[in-house]
Formats: structure tokens, C-alpha cells, sequence
């Protein structure tokens, strides 16, 4: 079960870097990738395509416990970790995040003022929460905290590869948009923590460290061997790959509504909320429940680590890992997604000129907002571009970019939400995006006309 947590993290967050928050991407109508995030979307083109191999990954990073550069001192030169600055940075709550999207195939055409679309796409995502008195102990050492209980209750851990199938529709009526989505989702591996309650008491006299637990971790859709390893040589079987690619034993939903107000020709209000679904896991479930007191090791590797002193790694793992042997069962569970959230408002500047002021919000285990402002301009009938500013996680230096690129039917786009921090400032990042694909797009809805004089 230990080596199962160790490689399923590592995989899914390996991924999700090869391969949460877009503020960029919802001030391009035109590309059909901002459908999933404004079901009111209602592009100039009348079909828009996105196949295989060729059509938009997006890929995202945060870690929000701190900004480097609190932390991290420099002095001739060198830079200098400091562990005791960490834990005035640190919340009770902290989370590090993985997360990429990869568009399989789409289809969106407009008949008369209804706009049709279905698309394919399959999503990745890693979160690791960990508590501030995880890192207290660390930094601090345990001399401090005798006969007091720790608090562990926020350290949690939610691994999810799923595919989604999404059917849309927006139309307009008088002033208003409406648009929504209903998606099945399929799941296909998971590994899930949350627990109820995580205590650690240090005894007296031996500085012994003792585990008061009632917590479940859940796995399901990760083939095992039958001493419940890992069975890692199956990826390489291209038969049973795409059997696993293909099966629909985690069955799941979810929907998105969305409405849009045109106040006048030049200013809109836009309101969303997306992802709220769940999936309900059944395949190749294997769940271990810790429950009571029990002795507990491997704290220390963290301080070690922290301060940069030697590990030994093996024994660090090996004892780390005897906490957690205890009961095992198999039984479905269910994961819910990360509803996201978007209020917008538009205004025409000129007659290829928008500004947009947008409040985004997202839910995983807490609430976190950001909000940003962007100016989008057109260039002719073959470029767009856009520029964001915008506060989200913890730091106000997030600069977006986008550029759309239409050379005939071909639709190229590219955006970044915080591409300026770790390529200019790398010690006050705390969160990058990045999206890339194409669209075939085909047919004018209307002529781009300019604003009327008055």
C-alpha cells in the first residue's frame, strides 16, 4: 500500500507537469476552449473543430504556502534558505497543485440562434495539502511540543485522471445569453485522503511520537499485482492500455450554467459556475483505514531535509511507511470536483478593443479567489492579442498574455496567466499556467462592424 501512494503521486504529478485558475483564456470568445469555462460563449464562426493530436493542452502549477522570496535571503551571492522565517508565511492550510488538460476532439456549430457543441477531453490533477504544524515540528524540533497534541487534520491528498464527455448549448434572447453543459464523466484512477481526525502527541520521557488517527485513504482504477503492488509493466501492454482507456467502471456527472448581459452595445456582465459534479469510484478499489493510537516515525526526515543535513533515505521511507499498516477493505467511494467560479464585465472600448474586469473563484478543500484585469486587441481579421494583470495566490505580479493567430481555417492559440514571475522574478512565484493548441474554424457569423458616432 506505501509503494502504491509513493507511485501513484509521483505519476500522476509527472504527468500533469509534462503534459486551476485560466484568466487569460475567458477574454477569448473565439477560441472554443473558453466554452468550458463561459457556457454563454457565442464565437464570430460558425463551426469550430478540434481533433485529435493537434487541437489545446493546458498545463498549471501552484504551491501557496509561501512566496519564495520570504523565505530566502541572499547574501554574497548565494542564496539562503531560512526555515524559521517558513512559519510565519505558512497558514493552517497549505496546498500544493498539479493539473493538466488535454482536448481530445470537439465539434461546435451554430443553426439559426442556437450553438451546438460536444467535445472530448481528458483531465489530470494532483493536490497536496499539508498542515503548518507538519512544518512546526520540523523547523522547531520536537523539545517544545511535550505532552501537547499536534494538529495534522488538514494533511489530505486527492489524485484523479478522468475523461469527460461534454454536450453544450447557449443562445441569446433580447439582452441576456444563456448557456450550460452536461458532462459524464469516466473515471479511471484515483487516490484519495481526507481525514477526520490527525493527532500527534509527544510523550515525556522518550520524546516518543503517538499517532491518534481516524482516517481512510482510498485508491481505485490502479492495476495491482496480487501482493498489491504497482503493476507498472501493464502501461507498456497495449491491449490491456486501451482497455483501461476505454472502461467505463467509474461513472460520473457533472453540468455548468452560465447567463451574459448586454447592458448596451458596449458593456456585458458574464456569470458562471462550472465543474460541479462528482465520480463514483468501483473499479480495482483498495482502501486502508487507520484508526486509534499507534506509535508513529519518520517526522524527522522533514527537519533534516529543511536544514539541509543528510538522509538516509531508505530507512526514512521504511519506517515512515510502518505507520500505516492496519486494516484493509475494498468498497466504493465517491470524489467530488472543484467547482469554479466567474463574474465578469465587458466594455467595448473601440471597435476591435475590449477591457474586462473578471472575478474568479475556485473550491478545493477551502476557497480561493483571484481577480484580474485585461484589455484584448484585434489586429485585421488574423491576430487578437490580450494582456492581464491580475491577484491570485498570493501575489499581485501575475502578468497574462494571449495571442490568437488565424492564418485561413487554422485558429492558433497561445496564453500564459503568469509568465512574467518565473522568467524575470522566480523567487515570488507561487502559481503558473499555460495553454497551446489549435482549432479549425469555418464560416462568418456577421461582419465586424464598428460602433456607431454619436
Amino acid at each position: 500500500m506505501k509503494k502504491l501512494i509513493l507511485f501513484l503521486a509521483i505519476a500522476l504529478s509527472a504527468y500533469s507537469l509534462k503534459a486551476q485558475s485560466e484568466l487569460t483564456l475567458p477574454l477569448f470568445d473565439d477560441v472554443f476552449q473558453s466554452s468550458y469555462l463561459k457556457p454563454t460563449v457565442r464565437p464570430e464562426h460558425t463551426i469550430s473543430i478540434g481533433l485529435p493530436g493537434i487541437s489545446s493542452v493546458y498545463v498549471q502549477g501552484i504551491h501557496n504556502g509561501f512566496v519564495p522570496n520570504s523565505v530566502i535571503s541572499n547574501a554574497r551571492d548565494t542564496n539562503w534558505f531560512s526555515p524559521s522565517s517558513l512559519l510565519g508565511e505558512l497558514s493552517d492550510q497549505n496546498m500544493v497543485f498539479a493539473n493538466a488538460d488535454v482536448d481530445i476532439f470537439h465539434l461546435r456549430i451554430r443553426v439559426h440562434n442556437l450553438d451546438y457543441w460536444f467535445g472530448i477531453r481528458q483531465r489530470h490533477s494532483l493536490s497536496f495539502f499539508y498542515p503548518k504544524d507538519l512544518m512546526s515540528m520540523a523547523v522547531l524540533g520536537n523539545a517544545n511540543m511535550v505532552g501537547e497534541d499536534i494538529d495534522f487534520g488538514y494533511l489530505g491528498l486527492n489524485a484523479n485522471l478522468h475523461r469527460e464527455y461534454t454536450f453544450g448549448m447557449a443562445t441569446e434572447y433580447n439582452s441576456w445569453v444563456f448557456g450550460g453543459r452536461v458532462s459524464l464523466l469516466q473515471g479511471l484512477s484515483s487516490l484519495y485522503l481526507k481525514p477526520a481526525t490527525l493527532q500527534l502527541n509527544i510523550e515525556d520521557d522518550m520524546y516518543a511520537h503517538t499517532f491518534a488517527s481516524d482516517a481512510i485513504l482510498y485508491s481505485a482504477g490502479i492495476p495491482l499485482t496480487e501482493d498489491k503492488m504497482p503493476n507498472e509493466a501493464l502501461f507498456q501492454n497495449t491491449e490491456w492500455l486501451i482497455s483501461y482507456l476505454t472502461r467505463f467502471r467509474n461513472p460520473g456527472a457533472s453540468f455548468a450554467l452560465g447567463v451574459t448581459y448586454k447592458y448596451d452595445q458596449r458593456t456585458s456582465f458574464s456569470f458562471s459556475v462550472s465543474d460541479l459534479g462528482f465520480i463514483h469510484w468501483n473499479d480495482s478499489t483498495a482502501n486502508y483505514k487507520v484508526r486509534g493510537d499507534s506509535p508513529f516515525q519518520g517526522v524527522d526526515a522533514l527537519g533534516d531535509f529543511l536544514y539541509g543535513r543528510d538522509i538516509d533515505i531508505d530507512s526514512t521511507i521504511n519506517a515512515f511507511r510502518s505507520n500505516f499498516d492496519d486494516e484493509e477493505f475494498e468498497q466504493a467511494f465517491t470524489t467530488w470536483l472543484s467547482p469554479k467560479f466567474y463574474l465578469s464585465a465587458n466594455y467595448q472600448l473601440a471597435r476591435r478593443t475590449h477591457l474586462g474586469f473578471q472575478f474568479y473563484g475556485i473550491v478545493n478543500r477551502r476557497f480561493y479567489p483571484a481577480f484580474s484585469l485585461g484589455v484584448t486587441q484585434g489586429i485585421g481579421r488574423a491576430f487578437n492579442l490580450a494582456l492581464t494583470g491580475s491577484f491570485n495566490q498570493r501575489t499581485i505580479t501575475n502578468l497574462g498574455f494571449g495571442l490568437m493567430v488565424k492564418p485561413g481555417p487554422f485558429q492558433i492559440h497561445m496564453l500564459a496567466d503568469n509568465y512574467f514571475t518565473p522568467l524575470v522574478d522566480p523567487l515570488t512565484f507561487t502559481n503558473l499556467n499555460f495553454r497551446f493548441g489549435f482549432n479549425l474554424v469555418f464560416g462568418r457569423v456577421k461582419t465586424a462592424k464598428g460602433l456607431p458616432y454619436r
